[in-house]
């Protein structure tokens, strides 16, 4: 039972301790954002310092002057937005079988051609030897929740693009966005033939998108994502060669006060709020410097932060939609138009998550599906003595 006293004190804690960092986090953000308009005219200077520097965290490539924004687009009369998200049921070895099940809602909706939403779910079940191990470094490993979610990251992207390859270009324009990020960094430090897998199926995904003309996206909301500011960061490292933080003579002299601490701890999400200052305006491109890119070929990821009147939002493409101003345009006017109708979040992505999301009693109807249906078979099963505990308790 929870000690409610305990946990309020703690509470009272926290909120002290946070009040006190947001406090230093103002004066910050007033030199992050000195820092961003100095670099108007001489960003190509900074944008070669971040290509040599050699951090201990991720920088974003500079593209253009960081101060800049761009303006809202209009959005095409005929436009078809395109969505996928999902769920899942992780495998559990106290219930009667350690399958698990991941479901998929694929949702497009049609602007100006009167056509009537489509709006489905996949479910899929593993349950195979090779789905429930997998053979790394000479040992039978059991999946977990971590690899359960990397497959459902490409599962989803593979749905956008059986969703797009039936919505012909020559028809309409379309937009396909996906909830989250698109680089698939938790792959990063994988067995190589469980990240070839993966890569491959997701780079499938993004070669028929592309051949489809469907500008993908992915949009995350309320990002803690840094890139940006790190890249302000190496701007105010004094050392003019090759700024590598793990030889820096700031940290050896000075441990508490190299010049890049001084806007430490800022998100990007907080440079931009003061930096975009009209809903709909956008940031200029960066490109992700993410160590997993260096698989992605011409898939690599550019990102921009987008004000959506509610948030200030990341939103990432590929190469060749960052390179197609058309699509660009595209992907700007329609993330905004969707959170407009979703007042605050993509309509799009919200209906694909009523879609793909497994409930409680939807996880507890699956095990009692699989529970008959083993009886019924024949199949022996037995549950765990933890799981036959929990379900007396919670009679």
């Amino acid at each position: 039972m929870l000690d409610h006293i305990a946990t309020k004190q703690q509470i009272n804690v926290m909120v002290r301790e946070q009040k006190s960092i947001q406090q230093a986090h103002t004066g910050r953000l007033e030199r992050a954002l000195r820092e961003a308009r100095r670099w108007t005219v001489d960003w190509q200077f900074l944008a070669d310092k971040v290509s040599r520097s050699k951090t201990s965290w991720l920088v974003a490539d500079i593209l253009e002057p960081i101060s800049l924004r761009r303006s809202k687009p209009e959005r095409p009369k005929e436009l078809t937005v395109l969505a996928t998200d999902g769920s899942q049921i992780f495998p559990d070895r106290h219930e009667v079988s350690s399958c698990y099940l991941i479901n998929v809602g694929t949702i497009a909706i049609h602007y100006g051609t009167g056509e009537r939403p489509l709006l489905t779910s996949r479910p899929t079940l593993f349950y195979k030897d090779d789905d429930l191990y997998y053979a790394w470094g000479g040992q039978r490993t059991p999946v977990n929740a971590e690899i359960v979610s990397i497959r459902r990251g490409a599962m989803e992207l593979t749905e956008l693009a059986n969703l797009a390859a039936v919505i012909p270009e020559r028809n309409r324009k379309a937009v396909a966005l996906s909830d989250g990020t698109l680089i698939f960094w938790t792959l990063e430090g994988k067995p190589e033939d469980f990240k070839r897998m993966m890569l491959t199926e997701a780079l499938a995904a993004f070669d028929r998108l592309a051949d489809a003309r469907a500008a993908v996206a992915g949009y995350i909301s309320y990002s803690n994502s840094t890139d940006v500011v790190n890249a302000l960061r190496v701007g105010l490292c004094p050392e003019e060669t090759v700024p590598a933080c793990e030889t820096c003579p700031q940290r050896t002299y000075h441990p508490s006060l190299p010049p890049c601490t001084v806007i430490e701890g800022l998100m990007d999400r907080m440079l931009f709020s003061r930096l975009l200052r009209d809903p709909g305006d956008r940031s200029v491109l960066f490109r992700s410097t993410s160590e997993i890119l260096n698989e992605y070929g011409r898939h690599r990821i550019y990102f921009f932060y987008i004000n959506v009147g509610y948030e200030i939002a990341r939103v990432e493409i590929p190469e060749w939609v960052a390179l197609d101003p058309e699509l660009l345009d595209r992907v700007h006017a329609a993330v905004y138009d969707q959170v407009e109708k979703g007042k605050g979040y993509p309509i799009i992505l919200a209906e694909a998550h009523e879609k793909a999301i497994i409930r409680g009693a939807d996880r507890d109807l699956f095990y009692r599906l699989l529970s008959d249906s083993y009886v019924i078979g024949g199949v022996r099963s037995e549950l765990s003595r933890k799981n036959i505990a929990k379900r007396r308790l919670m009679i």
